[in-house]
């Protein structure tokens, strides 16, 4: 059987906020929006213009920003009661990672007030070998997720994961993914080097992790290609000019999304967090050496993005480079 999900809208163009959510009041005709942040985003600001477009739109809507610094069972059913309260037909997040997360939870348990997140996290750590159906998920609201960092792609994933107490809950299955996916780069062109060197290289993690499992397809392998040929040719300059380099941050926007729906589509939640990005360029020339099979597969990643050599050697020996002058460029911040 063969596994490939993709949110069934997304915008990743720049300046594409206004359009998507026009589409939530002409094509879905939503009425009531609730908002969900991290306090730090709220308070910069960043959520006024999407406030401003849902009055534009009149869209009633509230924001809930109440998390923690990494987010938290506690948090999740405290944004559920507000979800409870204000009745939303649409919940949009707005941030990281944890934002993301935090996200999909609260829309499982206002849709599903007796779903024990807990007992859910035991069952459906892998989606593949999932024994019983995850609660559904869109009976109430739509989930519409805007990334404020190029790096995880957790906005295109089936994956949740928040603290309870000194336990960590990992949740996966595609009733966790969002309807609707906004990936605006107007939303990540303050990142600092930081930031972006991190960004860079959880999102290298991701693609590489994919390109290696087991369940890797065509339809994987296309993205992977793609977002390893944005992060090649535009990181250095947006790390080296930030904001100054708005089609910069935009494809590392892309590339950061399609990683996520690479790894989303072929690893199990949390295996890629295991490699490291410090040796991806010598794990990979390690692989090839030992394995014929990894070496032709390095190679057709090589070929499709456009490497050249003398040799099919060189070839994967000039990925597993560029590869590492990224890595080089990025550990002074990552």
């Amino acid at each position: 059987m063969l596994w490939f999900r993709v949110p069934e809208k997304l915008y990743f163009k720049k300046g594409s906020m206004p359009v998507a959510f026009g589409e939530l009041k002409t094509v879905y005709n939503k009425k009531k929006a609730l908002i969900i942040t991290s306090a730090s985003v709220y308070k910069s600001g960043r959520t006024a213009y999407a406030e401003k477009l849902l009055d534009e739109m009149k869209i009633q809507h509230t924001v809930f920003f109440d998390l923690d610094k990494s987010a938290t069972l506690a948090n999740v059913k405290d944004g559920a009661r507000a979800a409870q309260l204000f009745e939303p037909d649409v919940i949009i997040a707005i941030g990281c990672k944890k934002v993301m997360y935090a996200a999909k939870l609260i829309r499982v348990l206002y849709e599903h007030p007796d779903a024990d997140i807990k007992e859910l996290s035991q069952r459906f750590n892998d989606i593949r070998s999932r024994q019983e159906l995850f609660p559904e998920t869109d009976l109430k609201a739509m989930l519409v997720t805007i990334p404020t960092a190029s790096g995880t792609g957790e906005e295109v994933t089936p994956y949740a994961s928040v603290c309870d107490g000194d336990n960590r809950l990992n949740l996966a299955d595609y009733e966790l993914m969002p309807e609707f996916v906004v990936v605006d780069s107007d939303n990540m062109i303050t990142q600092t080097r930081e930031q972006i060197a991190s960004a860079a290289m959880m999102a290298l993690v991701h693609l590489i992790s994919s390109y290696d499992s087991e369940y890797a397809t065509e339809y994987t392998d296309g993205f992977v290609f793609k977002a390893l040929e944005n992060i090649i040719d535009y990181l250095p300059s947006f790390y080296e000019n930030g904001a100054a380099d708005p089609i910069g941050c935009e494809k590392l926007a892309e590339a950061s999304a399609m990683a996520g729906i690479a790894y989303a589509n072929t690893c199990s939640f949390n295996s890629c967090w295991k490699k490291a990005y410090t040796t991806i360029a010598h794990d990979m020339l390690s692989k090839a050496e030992k394995d014929e099979k990894a070496f032709e597969r390095y190679l057709s990643c090589a070929n499709a993005m456009g490497i050249c050599g003398s040799t099919d050697k060189e070839k994967v020996e000039t990925l597993a480079a560029k590869l590492q002058e990224l890595t080089e460029l990025c550990k002074a911040d990552g």
